[in-house]
């Protein structure tokens, strides 16, 4: 055998054993895809879905604070919302209670864009909720079509300190998420936001009615596939953080060349109240503090999440010395691989280190991808927003500008508005982004070849473009609903792929939105609210609700379990055990903290598959 055979023959035998190992799965389901939209809270999208016979559920309706035309049920005073008052001018996450609110504050536009001009409304008053006279949930569509596109409503606040004290950490009372959002609103680091001005109304009360009509699509998945209804949100607070988790079942640090380091004193989060206010947070938004010390107790806002945590015996899982990031910033790289500049006035977290999912997967030969819409060139020129931009780049430049520089210059202009960069959060990665690894970041133009050509990976997770994702100001969850409407068909199309992929269908976290589960304590970082997630795969319990306890790390932990991996590292969530029923309340564990694996909303005895439908 010459050297170029046997070279040949052991490349042939690596690559083998490459696929043979892929294939060996705990279940029969060869691909998952995790598709996550953004910013809606189980309650918001399921408040008032009825299961089918022999199903239970626990939201809005089933409790009695709605009925099933939306207007208030017989236990509605369970989450009329009060009024509050800090204690001693220093941050709680226990609130005295004073009166109920009258009515809530009207809803604004905040997040909002014109579509004419593609800009911000500001935060002002919604003229369409001018007649909102509710002091607690109400249906959002009695106010906005749901089946409009275009009808995007206000952004309500979603920080991490915010939801702390929303919440007290345990949802046991639900009467603190309107006054919280009023007075902390956005966080005076926002710029066009003060203590008088906080950017928030009542719009975080809202919820759609899948009993009269709205979400039709993600109802009729509930019912032909499985669900939960326990399904939380892995930090309490916004994006960057639970995409983060997502990823790694894990917080982002503060680090310099991978060792432990001190932020900007202005990137350092002070949620206590600044003087003469009610509840507005001295150090705090989008364009300031973040950071969190939680393991130093005399820091401000942590003592009273330490006493949480302490009085149901959980460990904060904070490191001495760690600066965590709870709070959205951007990713470190562009979208080349480019670092970004760090400083006190770029909000840019630091390249990280933390153990992804990508990385373990890539260990053992198990191929997977990250579909960011907006990261190939082809998401943005074939999206209709491109060509609006186009045209008015066309009206603003000299006349005889050669037609790439429009071009270009549209591209510029429109990549940032559709492309979800906190989103990617293998973008932070430097092991990721430092080396090979960066060739499974890609764009949905990429994720839909794949599906077409059956070479889509062992593991995929889709982030849609921002104006698909479903998240309010800019995007509405009828536009999330065809987006996945149009996934599941291009992989039902493909029945080679379709008969052993799961697909699971949640959201980023709740945006703020009201939502009335309990929430187990886990750590200092959560867990938070509820929020959806819908399995879809024919080994999917048919209209199953799964009472199980979940958050993000149930994703990584399907995957670790059904393709053999272990846990991250060693303080990763997923290192958690599967929960072990109450039978008094099965909505907490018995053993917390706990998280489940996701198996419970499938089945797969025997030929389960072919006594389903083929779809």
């Amino acid at each position: 055998m010459n050297k170029l055979t046997q070279c040949t023959v052991a490349v042939v035998a690596a690559l083998s054993s490459t696929f043979v190992f892929a294939a060996q799965t705990a279940t029969p389901i060869k691909h998952v895809i995790v598709v996550i939209g953004e910013n809606v809270s189980f309650d918001t999208l399921f408040g008032a879905y009825a299961p089918p016979p022999g199903q239970s559920i626990l939201n809005l309706r089933s409790r009695g604070i709605v009925n099933g035309d939306g207007a208030p049920g017989p236990n509605y005073a369970q989450a009329v919302q009060r009024l509050g008052s800090n204690r001693h001018g220093l941050y709680t996450v226990d609130p005295l209670r004073l009166d109920a609110y009258e009515k809530l504050p009207q809803p604004l536009l905040t997040g909002v864009y014109n579509p004419q001009t593609l800009q911000l409304f500001g935060n002002i008053p919604d003229a369409r909720f001018a007649g909102l006279q509710a002091n607690g949930p109400f249906q959002i569509t009695q106010f906005v079509n749901y089946f409009d596109p275009t009808a995007a409503t206000g952004d309500p606040v979603h920080r991490f300190f915010q939801m702390w004290q929303q919440t007290a950490g345990n949802n046991k009372r639900l009467d603190m998420f309107a006054w919280v959002a009023e007075t902390a609103g956005q966080g005076g680091d926002t710029p066009g936001v003060t203590a008088d001005n906080p950017g928030q109304g009542g719009e975080l009360m809202g919820f759609f009615n899948m009993a009269t009509g709205d979400a039709p699509f993600f109802k009729s998945l509930a019912e032909q596939y499985a669900m939960s209804d326990n399904y939380h949100q892995s930090i309490m607070g916004g994006t960057g953080a639970n995409f983060f988790a997502i990823a790694t079942a894990d917080v982002a640090v503060y680090n310099t060349n991978g060792k432990l380091a001190t932020p900007p004193a202005n990137q350092i989060e002070n949620p206590d109240p600044q003087a003469r206010t009610a509840n507005f947070y001295t150090q705090d938004g989008y364009a300031g503090g973040s950071y969190v010390h939680c393991a130093d107790p005399s820091q401000p806002g942590v003592g009273a999440i330490l006493e949480v945590l302490e009085k149901h015996e959980r460990r904060s899982n904070c490191a001495r010395g760690a600066y965590y990031l709870v709070n959205n910033y951007d990713a470190p790289y562009t979208l080349d691989g480019s670092p970004k500049t760090l400083g006190a006035d770029k909000f840019v977290y630091p390249p990280q280190h933390v153990p992804t999912i990508g990385e373990a997967l890539s260990a053992k030969n198990i191929d997977w991808k990250w579909y960011t819409g907006g990261r190939d060139a082809a998401d943005v020129t074939s999206d209709a927003l491109y060509a609006l931009i186009r045209s008015l780049v066309q009206l603003q430049v000299p006349p005889g500008t050669p037609p790439t520089v429009v071009d270009a210059i549209a591209f510029s202009q429109t990549q940032p508005l559709l492309y979800n960069s906190i989103g990617d959060p293998h973008n932070g990665s430097a092991v990721v982004v430092g080396g090979p690894l960066k060739d499974n970041l890609k764009g949905l133009a990429t994720m839909y070849r794949d599906i077409a050509d059956n070479s889509l990976p062992a593991v995929s997770f889709v982030v849609p473009k921002n104006l698909d994702s479903g998240h309010p100001g800019y995007s509405a969850p009828a536009r999330y609903e065809l987006f996945v409407k149009d996934l599941l068909q291009r992989v039902q199309a493909n029945p080679a792929l379709w008969k052993d992929t799961a697909i699971l269908v949640t959201t980023d976290e709740g945006g703020g939105y009201f939502d009335s589960g309990p929430i187990q304590n886990i750590d200092f970082f959560g867990d938070g609210p509820r929020i959806p997630l819908l399995a879809i795969s024919p080994y999917a319990k048919q209209g199953h609700v799964d009472h199980t306890y979940y958050d993000h790390a149930s994703v990584l932990k399907f995957i670790e379990r059904n393709w053999k991996l272990k846990p991250l590292s060693k303080r990763s969530r997923d290192n958690l055990p599967n929960p072990v029923a109450n039978k008094h309340d099965p909505y907490l564990p018995r053993n917390a903290p706990a998280v489940g694996d996701l198996m419970q909303l499938f089945e797969f005895d025997g030929d389960r598959e072919h006594k389903r439908r083929d779809d």
